[in-house]
Parts: C-alpha cells; structure tokens; sequence
C-alpha cells in the first residue's frame, strides 16, 4: 500500500475529532484548544495504528503538522458550508 492509500485511511479519523470536540467542548472555547484536541484524539488514534502497522508515524513531526492542516481544512470547509445555508 502506497503513502496515499495509507495517507486517506486518516481522513475518517479525523473528521469524527473534528466532531467529537465541537460537540464536547462549549462555544466559547478559542479555535486554537479546538484545534490541539483534535488533534490529540488523532495522534491517540494514530498511535493505534502504528503498532497495527508497526510503522512509526508519532515521531514524524510532518505527519502532526499534515494533520493539523486537515483538522483547518476540515472546519473551514463546515464553516463555509454553514455560511452558504445560513445565507438561504
């Protein structure tokens, strides 16, 4: 399996963190505690998958940052979605 095939495997995990914290954490809660529980929910699930893959992905600090950029990419596409319906 190919690092694409493997890379798009993280993309369900990380749109139930994306969830998971605007569900459990309250409104007034700044973009950037958001942001660090998502992403803490994906490094636990990744820690999963690595000992399933026995490949190291924790230690990689270009893996954290590519999913950071996910979990922004994630919400800035819910809130452009949400504008669009609000407008109607």
């Amino acid at each position: 399996m190919g690092y694409l095939d493997k890379a798009l495997k993280i993309i369900p995990y990380l749109l139930e963190a994306v969830g998971f914290v605007e569900r459990f954490l309250k409104k007034g809660t700044n973009s950037k505690t958001k942001q660090n529980s998502a992403i803490a929910l994906v490094m636990s699930m990744l820690g999963i998958a690595e000992t399933a893959t026995q490949t190291d992905l924790l230690s990689d600090t270009k893996v954290e940052t590519a999913a950071r950029k996910c979990v922004d990419a994630i919400v800035a596409l819910q809130n452009a979605i949400q504008d669009k319906e609000s407008d109607t």
